[in-house]
């Protein structure tokens, strides 16, 4: 699997390579590709390559821990919403309606401007709308099992909502929270490294494939390379997650 070969590549690469992908070396700055350095060095005389695989790593982990955030609550908003129906079904359908009018990017940079960079501001900036899909996802999902003759009779049996969201409808909402919520890593991952491209994401040294790309913007013309490889990567990362997305669509449709 391609994306497999992504993550390998980034956990693997800087702890093989021998070069410290956040160390500068003055006396090897925009090296060529050689020998020693596949992809030659940046300006700073980092390795190109291990510092892609490096800022790879952060960006996927990161990525993965927003969309595990927003996938959570919105995969238990829309099952409770679901299941109780009435005033907290209308308030999480109003919720997602605000939310999907709102651009979500913009609202990320306005958060993030007014934070210091780090983890944490990410993670703010991006789950506020990130778990809309999930949610309505697991509110349709919910509200079609709750209804089921199983599941009537279960309340009728004087089941509480507790064991009925454990019981009953879990295991339902498993296959299509986690088709929406492998899209949504593609989109959280592209938001993540365009935050640090602005700017306002990762503190330096440590970086993301966004910051790489900003870093290297002052010496396209020199050493197109610097921003060629990261953006590179990130459009393969994507690109492999947008297809398991559309493959667990086409076999487990929402």
């Amino acid at each position: 699997m391609a994306f497999a070969g992504v993550v390998l590549f980034c956990l693997l690469t800087p702890v093989l390579s021998g070069h410290d992908p956040y160390q500068p070396d003055l006396e090897r700055v925009l090296l060529p590709p050689n020998p020693g350095h596949w992809l030659g060095t940046d300006q700073l005389g980092r390795d190109l390559l291990t510092r892609t695989a490096a800022a790879g790593r952060t960006s996927l982990l990161v990525a993965f821990a927003v969309t595990a955030v927003t996938t959570a609550v919105g995969a238990v908003s829309g099952a409770v919403a679901g299941l109780a129906g009435g005033l907290t079904d209308r308030l999480l359908r109003a919720a997602a309606t605000v939310a999907l009018a709102l651009p979500g990017l913009t609202l990320a940079l306005a958060l993030a401007g007014v934070l210091s960079p780090g983890y944490v501001t990410v993670l703010v900036a991006l789950a506020p709308l990130g778990w809309v899909n999930c949610g309505l996802v697991a509110r349709t999902t919910t509200r079609r099992v709750a209804s089921s003759g199983y599941v009537l009779a279960a309340r009728a049996i004087g089941a509480s909502p507790g064991y009925l969201l454990r019981r009953t409808i879990a295991p339902h909402l498993a296959s299509p929270v986690s088709t929406v919520a492998t899209a949504d890593f593609a989109r959280t991952l592209i938001a993540v490294t365009s935050l640090s491209f602005l700017g306002i994401g990762l503190p330096p040294p440590e970086t993301d494939w966004g910051g790489m790309v900003s870093e290297a913007t002052p010496l396209l013309v020199a050493a197109p390379r610097l921003a060629v490889v990261p953006a590179l990567a990130l459009a393969v990362t994507g690109l492999t997650v947008a297809l398991i997305a559309d493959a667990r669509r086409d076999l487990h449709p929402t």
